[in-house]
């Protein structure tokens, strides 16, 4: 961090505005001209970074190009002792979640706010960017308050142009997760009403002082309720608010985009017509959030690639894929290895979606976030070797399709009540602690300590128990992940076969925080005719009758990743990735 009096790029600075794990913002005079601005500088890991670079380069002279009274305007980019920098304009002023909490925001006042904010983002959408961070924390106010008080919309410093597809290794996701449109979430294509769906998310928040699934316990179930939970009523939070905002609201949050206000401009417009005289005096109640419910996708290491939704026609998950016939083939033999004891085999991992800390405060410059990188569906790598007869990439958009329905695993695991517990485009965190960490891989499926960095696009987990006395399926974990080429998923394969062979006829034991250490046993790795791993696995913990085996496949540019954990014992793991690789196949024809 640089101190007061110090100089950059010719930026003399005068105070620091803001900081975080992705750089710092600071108040500087600027060399040329009589005026302040904010200038942001990376952080010196990110600057080495070659593909952030480039990104980050393409964005900033998207951003560049906008120019709107109501958009913060990028001056200048640039790159100084190793660091990369941009100057922005200052606004002085607050942002409108700290206003929300000082308590001084009416709902004539975010009506206002949400209506300049919009005339900002159709001008930007009109230009095909889009801006994928809209929260309150991202309105900058200026001036006194009112119909005069001056809204900025900051941080299209890390906008993408919907016709960026010149950059096909890396990118970016930017989504908050308490403002987050479902096809953000579920990694399909985006567009101006996923801006539209968040802007709806923070007139709810200005609106009731809270963010519109703030009940929800931690950040999967925020996720989930985006995904699948009708929107919120803005009058059981603040009941003297006009009930045609929740009409209001239900329509911006609409699941389906189509069903949305096609423009932020329509919302406003509804929103300042809902409006009615009875409630412009009422001040919102503000009342201090716990951290799980504003969160924001975390910053990984420098050095590897960010995830990111991709473009493409769809914009939500497609629905369960329908039974289709698989071939048949005969497992390997693996005999499981005896167990030590009777008691029930615990949950090893949680679905978390995304949580971090927001990277800048103070309302002069919002967060910029990153993370693992991928290109658009239609987005061709920059070398290949594939020929004409080369199957292509299975798009992100078909990973759920991937997935056998319940009625047809029911009987590959001998269940009769299969419930899924959970489901998340996105790869897991455990709440254990695996040693050694090689072993994470082929401990558990879809671990986010092993896919991220690899240059997986996106993911597609489902978590399924059987909820029948019997209890004939204990764990049943499904994982699916697109990769940008088949060459890249072959060599994750080909990376974690190695990690496997390693980590066979071996024992590893994890720990949770409230729990004694648990050792699990390892059998050996076998290999099958059509090259799927499997490895069978038992925990000490695990009743004697329990087999779990974990198979591992790649087919075209997917990794199929399965574990089962059932009263009966077989190879169904190996099964089940069969299927999915038919499904695969099919959807090649």
């Amino acid at each position: 961090m640089h101190p007061v009096g110090a100089v950059i790029a010719g930026y003399r600075v005068e105070r620091v505005l803001g900081s975080g794990g992705m750089g710092t913002v600071y108040l500087t005079q600027n060399p040329e001209l009589p005026r302040r601005d904010a200038l942001k500088v990376l952080s010196a890991g990110l600057s080495r970074n070659p593909e952030f670079r480039a990104r980050f380069i393409r964005e900033a002279d998207v951003a560049s190009r906008l120019n709107h009274p109501n958009i913060v305007s990028v001056y200048s980019r640039g790159e100084t002792d190793g660091q990369l920098w941009i100057a922005m304009q200052f606004v002085d002023g607050t942002d409108a979640d700290a206003a929300l909490r000082a308590g001084t925001m009416t709902p004539a006042r975010a009506v206002h706010i949400v209506a300049e904010v919009a005339k900002g983002l159709d001008y930007a959408h009109r230009h095909n960017v889009v801006h994928r961070d809209i929260k309150p924390g991202n309105f900058l106010l200026s001036g006194p308050v009112g119909d005069t008080e001056r809204v900025l919309l900051a941080d299209f410093g890390i906008a993408r142009a919907l016709d960026d597809v010149g950059l096909t290794a890396t990118g970016a996701l930017i989504a908050t997760m308490a403002y987050a449109a479902p096809e953000v979430l579920a990694g399909t294509g985006i567009d101006g009403r996923s801006d539209v769906y968040s802007l709806g998310c923070s007139l709810f928040r200005l609106l009731t002082g809270k963010t519109p699934f703030a009940g929800a316990n931690g950040p999967a179930a925020v996720m989930m309720a985006h995904l699948h939970q009708p929107p919120p009523r803005v009058t059981e939070r603040v009941p003297g608010l006009p009930p045609e905002l929740d009409g209001v609201i239900a329509t911006a949050m609409a699941k389906d985009p189509a069903q949305r206000f096609q423009t932020a401009g329509d919302l406003a417009g509804a929103a300042r017509a809902a409006l009615d005289d009875r409630a412009t005096e009422t001040t919102v109640p503000w009342t201090v959030l716990p951290s799980r419910e504003v969160m924001s996708y975390p910053n990984p290491p420098a050095g590897q690639q960010w995830w990111q939704s991709p473009s493409g026609p769809s914009t939500m998950m497609s629905p369960a894929a329908q039974p289709t016939q698989f071939r048949a083939a005969a497992p390997p033999s693996v005999q499981p290895r005896p167990a030590t004891s009777r008691r029930r085999r615990p949950r090893a991992w949680i679905l978390v979606a995304v949580a971090a800390a927001v990277l800048l405060a103070g309302g002069t410059v919002a967060a910029l976030s990153m993370n693992r990188g991928s290109s658009d569906d239609t987005a061709q790598p920059e070398t290949t070797t594939s020929v004409s007869s080369t199957p292509p990439p299975v798009p992100v958009s078909a990973l759920p399709e991937l997935l056998p329905p319940l009625a047809e695993l029911a009987p590959i695991v001998g269940g009769t009540n299969l419930v899924v517990d959970a489901s998340s485009p996105l790869a897991t965190f455990t709440s254990g602690n695996p040693t050694p960490q090689e072993c994470v891989g082929v401990w558990m499926p879809a671990q986010n300590a092993v896919y991220e960095g690899s240059g997986y696009r996106a993911m597609q987990v489902q978590s399924i128990t059987d909820h029948d006395d019997a209890r004939k399926l204990t764990q049943l974990t499904l994982s699916v992940a697109a990769f940008l080429t088949a060459e890249q998923a072959k060599q994750f394969m080909d990376g974690q076969s190695q990690d496997w062979a390693q980590c066979a006829n071996r024992a590893i034991t994890f720990s949770y925080s409230a729990a004694p250490p648990v050792r699990m046993d390892f059998g050996p790795l076998v290999t099958s005719d059509d090259g799927i791993l499997l490895v069978s696995q038992r925990m000490d913990v695990s009743p004697p009758d329990q087999h779990c085996n974990h198979a591992l496949a790649v087919r075209n540019n997917v990794v199929i990743d399965v574990q089962a954990c059932t009263i009966l014992p077989g190879d169904h793991a190996v099964t089940i990735v069969r299927d999915i690789v038919a499904r695969i196949d099919q959807q090649e024809k």
